[in-house]
């Protein structure tokens, strides 16, 4: 109505959340959600979209360019200077643990490894920072780890922080959601920052498994891959156990925040050099 530029930033998709089949809408409600998603995207004079494949999605949709703009990780937040805890291997989730994010392949890895291997039994800890659904936490325990476990609870974001630099391995299970391959959660850039081995359980040719290959992160295993897993954790535990320096180094500056505001600040500059020339 006022003719100013304006650009659509999706945060999350809308018709292809994962969440949105289980709203158990009518269809013609589905259709009315289509409908404006539709015209939220051909009224703007840009579209963000926050991963590659939420960008594709968009293309297909609409005329209206669309622009990728991640999130990304605030760099004062994480010193360099910190050390994973000596003496512990730590395996460290971080935000809430969905029950339908259950990575029971993963517990079932590391039930077996705690058996066989007593040193291992008593260097793991099994650190969840953020509320936990019940049914992981009888996972964890009907595969022999809870004594492994260290539940947290919410914490504030500092401390979070904090519990991530202690940590060995960050674990970043998805939803096991169909439309989570084209997910980044937000999660993943705090954890990139942090510079720990991610294991990544999802789609392998998903949006996470993009970022962790990109940035010599950590690696991406389906849910079912529990050997894949298993030489994973091996190789990482080898490495604590001889003392290595376990932090990655590969380049993510791309994802610091500065970085995607100074993305998004060409965007704006870009949408109103081409408005105001359109007067001239």
């Amino acid at each position: 109505a006022t003719g100013t530029p304006w650009v659509a930033d999706f945060r999350d998709p809308w018709t292809k959340m994962f969440y949105f089949k289980h709203l158990c809408l009518t269809p013609s409600s589905e259709r009315r959600h289509a409908a404006l998603e539709k015209a939220v995207l051909d009224s703007a004079i840009r579209v963000v979209a926050v991963s590659p494949l939420v960008q594709k999605d968009f293309q297909g949709m609409t005329q209206t360019p669309v622009e990728l703009i991640t999130n990304g990780f605030d760099e004062d937040d994480f010193p360099s200077s910190s050390i994973a805890e000596p003496g512990c291997f730590t395996l460290l989730h971080a935000g809430l643990f969905a029950s339908d994010g259950n990575p029971e392949a993963l517990w079932k890895v590391l039930g077996s490894m705690v058996k066989e291997n007593k040193d291992f039994a008593e260097n793991l800890r099994l650190v969840l920072c953020g509320k936990t659904d019940k049914e992981i936490l009888d996972s964890i325990d009907g595969n022999g780890l809870s004594d492994n476990m260290e539940n947290l609870g919410y914490l504030e974001h500092t401390k979070v922080v904090e519990q991530m630099g202690k940590a060995t391995v960050l674990l970043l299970p998805l939803r096991k959601e169909p439309e989570y391959r084209a997910t980044l959660p937000g999660k993943l850039f705090e954890y990139l920052a942090a510079r720990r081995p991610i294991l990544g359980i999802g789609q392998k040719d998903g949006a996470m498994a993009s970022i962790l290959s990109e940035t010599k992160a950590g690696e991406t295993f389906e849910w079912d891959e529990q050997q894949q897993m298993r030489r994973f954790l091996e190789e990482q535990y080898k490495l604590f156990k001889d003392g290595g320096d376990t932090r990655c180094s590969g380049d993510i500056e791309k994802y610091s925040r500065r970085a995607v505001a100074a993305s998004y600040a060409r965007l704006l500059d870009s949408i109103c050099e081409s408005f105001q020339n359109r007067f001239q």
